[in-house]
């Protein structure tokens, strides 16, 4: 389900449960609307929502946010939306400048797609009467 992406990340703001979540549940909707007006392309399975017992964020997570967002959009419109990051183990985290260029990503996603899937054109006729 979407929920209002957070774009107002700073420096020091701690990423949470909450956050991931949110991430991956647009990153899930965006793959939904995708689907729906263009043909499939590989979207990598993100896994089940995180739980507080799940404190810890891995590189390879943060790394399919990035891997599917890049999916999304090149599969899709192809939008500028900043280049791709990826992470490795035991190094630098995700900071506030990348969160804020992922999650305004996923908002200028959801515009276009739920724009150009609520602006597409269906026919008001049922084709041979209805008559099968």
């Amino acid at each position: 389900m979407w929920q209002t992406p957070k774009t107002t990340w700073a420096p020091g703001d701690y990423f949470n449960v909450e956050d991931y979540n949110r991430i991956k549940g647009n990153l899930d909707a965006l793959h939904e609307i995708a689907i729906s007006a263009w043909p499939e392309f590989l979207f990598a399975e993100m896994g089940a929502d995180k739980t507080y017992a799940d404190i810890s964020f891995y590189a390879d997570e943060i790394d399919l946010f990035e891997d599917n967002l890049d999916a999304i959009n090149n599969g899709t419109c192809g939008l500028a939306i900043g280049e791709k990051r990826m992470y490795e183990a035991n190094k630098v985290f995700i900071g506030s400048e990348e969160l804020n260029r992922i999650e305004s990503a996923c908002l200028k996603l959801h515009e276009y797609l739920t724009g150009t899937a609520n602006g597409r054109k269906t026919l008001e006729f049922t084709l041979n009467g209805g008559d099968f």
